[in-house]
């Protein structure tokens, strides 16, 4: 008799390997360490291949594991798109979406792309700027939540998860070894306090060389070696450099990705798109520095 993927199984592939631990995953998935090494277990007995082997303490996925992995993905992906198909004729109308300008390459296009899939008929109104900007906006009304830094401890906000600030220069250039060195920073921005605050505590000398509204003016002016700035870890692209304590430079606090709602009584619409935010977000462990 042949044997039948089971979808829970999968799914809790998927979270071993979105999470890199058997322990993370079943807090992910809502289960006991040992449920999931069971299902594991039954996931190998079904494929006849092993899965996972031991490398130390650690269980790390096999080549065989990384191809069920691919199909598992696209099997939960047409799952959804089928029950899309049937669950979500009816959720139309406009969401409202802000954005702050860093976040916007790395996380938000694959959530955007699964919203289309699953409601096909909503419209969906981005406005990216900074944080400050958008929990303002957002207050005031004109957006439905936005996605931001949460720069304010006074505006009432949901945590989503955390990640650490970082230097970041040109690897083309050697701008960060001047003294006074310039750096770029973004206006009104929590962030560029903080980095000026690190920086005089540790006596070192700089100055405000560049100040602009958005990510993709400071990229372009450390990109050009005009420039060091800060960044949060995981929104440096590829064409810049980190720079850590053996270039001297001093530790930046953490910060923290957080959802500013309107009100708590968004459209269908909105709550569906706001909750896929908190699914994908704050299910991540974003890298550390």
């Amino acid at each position: 008799m042949r044997e039948n993927l089971d979808i829970e199984l999968l799914q809790t592939l998927i979270a071993i390997a979105s999470t890199g631990s058997f322990a993370l995953a079943a807090e992910s998935v809502h289960r006991t360490q040992s449920a999931v090494s069971m299902q594991m277990k039954r996931l190998e007995e079904i494929v006849g291949q092993p899965l996972f082997e031991k490398q130390g303490r650690r269980a790390v996925i096999t080549p065989q594991g990384e191809n069920l992995l691919l199909y598992a993905r696209r099997i939960l992906k047409l799952q959804d798109e089928a029950l899309a198909t049937f669950h979500s004729p009816d959720i139309t109308g406009e969401v409202r979406l802000g954005v702050q300008d860093d976040y916007v390459m790395r996380l938000v296009p694959p959530i955007l792309a699964r919203f289309a899939e699953r409601y096909p008929n909503v419209h969906i109104r981005l406005d990216t700027q900074s944080s400050t900007r958008l929990i303002a906006a957002t207050a005031q009304g004109d957006l439905d939540f936005s996605l931001v830094n949460t720069v304010r401890s006074e505006a009432k906000h949901e945590n989503l998860v955390s990640e650490p600030l970082v230097w970041v220069t040109s690897p083309k250039h050697v701008i960060h070894e001047a003294r006074p060195f310039p750096i770029a920073i973004e206006a009104n921005c929590l962030w560029s306090k903080w980095a000026q605050h690190a920086l005089d505590t540790a006596g070192i000398h700089y100055r405000i060389a560049y100040t602009t509204f958005g990510y993709g003016g400071i990229n372009a002016i450390v990109d050009a070696g005009l420039a060091v700035s800060i960044m949060s870890r995981n929104s440096v692209p590829d064409n810049l450099r980190i720079l850590t304590k053996m270039d001297g430079f001093p530790e930046l606090p953490i910060t923290t990705i957080g959802l500013v709602v309107k009100n708590p009584v968004l459209s269908p619409a909105a709550m569906r798109l706001a909750d896929m935010m908190r699914e994908e977000i704050g299910g991540k462990r974003l890298a550390a520095a």
